[in-house]
């Protein structure tokens, strides 16, 4: 059943990756191809400090290269369309009708009430910044609307990375969705955490700009600094990797109507 899904489906899926000026990533996310367009999260669209952007589609194993195009940010920027931030749709799409991409096959959107409650759905996307496609399963656990957005959660893992990518109706292959991922009160408490990290750096360094005493050639605030900055990354890197958030996947009645509107 979800062979006959990643077969289907995984020649669409897009890794996007944001890179500095040094080449670098800095960011990832997922999006998936209809007709001429890349659809993907507003979220991961909007990527601060990039300074281009790498699209990869992969073949059949999920890690190898089918097709690749790397491009500024400021151009993959003009090449928005129709959108909605992430307080609201949370949707990007965006044109990539471009030779590399010319043999991409397209997937196909479906009203989201062709699948109901306790049926079985997919998720693929590259996941935590990784370069091999992954595909989850998983079911329609509920749908909910929060200030007039249709949200449907899924109890499939969805983790960093995996945002932008299609939620797919295994029955029918179609795309019934577009994956995000909610905070939870775990998320809460990372945030927390890191934040006294800064202010515990914060004092230590106004503390060690006042001088203070040095002990076999090594001043002990600077030592804590250190410490605390390692504390904070392991900390980052904890709240990334540990599955913070619940699977929800957007419903797609905002895409439809650019697609039916705009007749492409």
């Amino acid at each position: 059943m979800y062979n006959n899904t990643w077969q289907s489906c995984y020649a669409s899926i897009c890794s996007i990756s944001f890179l500095n000026a040094a080449g670098q990533k800095i960011g990832s996310g997922t999006g998936f191809k209809v007709k001429e367009f890349l659809i993907t999260n507003n979220h991961v669209y909007a990527a601060p400090g990039a300074h281009s952007v790498e699209l990869r589609f992969v073949n059949i194993d999920g890690y190898t290269t089918k097709a690749v195009k790397n491009i500024s940010y400021a151009e993959f920027q003009g090449k928005l369309v129709d959108g909605m931030p992430e307080n609201s749709w949370d949707f990007a799409i965006i044109t990539i009708d471009c030779n590399e991409f010319e043999h991409i096959p397209s997937l196909e959107l479906a009203e989201s009430t062709t699948i109901r409650i306790g049926e079985s759905v997919a998720v693929l996307g590259f996941q935590f910044d990784q370069a091999n496609l992954s595909i989850k399963g998983g079911i329609l656990s509920s749908r909910y609307v929060g200030l007039g957005v249709k949200y449907m959660q899924v109890d499939a893992s969805v983790n960093q990375g995996n945002s932008g990518g299609p939620l797919i109706n295994i029955e029918t292959k179609q795309v019934v969705g577009i994956v995000t991922r909610k905070h939870t009160g775990l998320t809460e408490a990372f945030d927390e955490l890191l934040k006294s990290y800064d202010g515990n750096i914060q004092v230590l360094e106004r503390s060690l700009a006042m001088g203070g005493m040095s002990v076999c050639g090594v001043n002990p605030m600077a030592v804590l600094i250190l410490g605390q900055r390692q504390m904070k990354a392991t900390a980052i890197e904890l709240k990334r990797s540990a599955n913070v958030g619940i699977g929800f996947a957007y419903e797609l009645d905002k895409i439809l109507e650019y697609f039916n509107d705009s007749q492409v």
